[in-house]
């Protein structure tokens, strides 16, 4: 009967301990990016022409989501105009009795492997914008840009910044990866 036992015994033996190592928790994956809120972003728009005027348009939202409405100025560029584009992000930070802004664009600009913006012009037409910044890959970032006017007209501009990480590539289009910002600025032409 002892050799008998044996056996089953280091049967029992193995498998109470590959019940053990198949029970053990897995670790808690770290996120891969933490998102802070965004704020404000402000476009600017310098014109070549220098008899024109510098545009700047800001969406706020200080409150984020679900809270007071942001505030949206509207994007009124002059016709037939070419403009030095760039655009700056920031996180209002509230510290109980004072807050104060945290700029986002370097930050933006150093993953820029894994950022992207993008502008949706309608009527497309109304202005076009060219992404001048690239990332280490030579993929385009989009936080400056050439922007071109040409007759006069209404519309809106979308901007949508993108984040990708591990997703960025040639084909990156505004449905790949997490939406960080999606605003919509009304637009004159005149």
């Amino acid at each position: 009967m002892k050799k008998l036992f044996r056996p089953y015994l280091a049967f029992l033996l193995m498998g109470s301990l590959l019940a053990t190592t198949a029970c053990k928790e897995d670790e808690e994956p770290e996120p891969d990016h933490d998102h802070e809120l965004i704020t404000t972003v402000t476009l600017t728009l310098v014109p070549t022409d220098t008899s024109k005027p510098t545009v700047t348009a800001t969406w706020e939202d200080l409150d984020g989501v679900g809270g007071t409405p942001a505030t949206i100025d509207d994007l009124v560029l002059s016709a037939n105009t070419i403009y030095t584009g760039s655009i700056s992000f920031e996180s209002e930070e509230d510290h109980g009795d004072h807050s104060h802004g945290h700029d986002l664009t370097d930050e933006i600009r150093e993953e820029g492997d894994a950022h992207e913006l993008f502008y949706v012009v309608t009527p497309q037409g109304l202005v076009s914008f060219e992404k001048t910044d690239v990332d280490d890959n030579n993929r385009p970032i989009g936080l400056e840009t050439r922007v071109i006017t040409t007759g006069a007209g209404t519309g809106t501009v979308r901007v949508v910044l993108k984040h990708q990480p591990g997703l960025k590539s040639n084909n990156s289009d505004i449905n790949t990866g997490e939406t960080d910002v999606d605003i919509t600025f009304n637009t004159t032409v005149q």
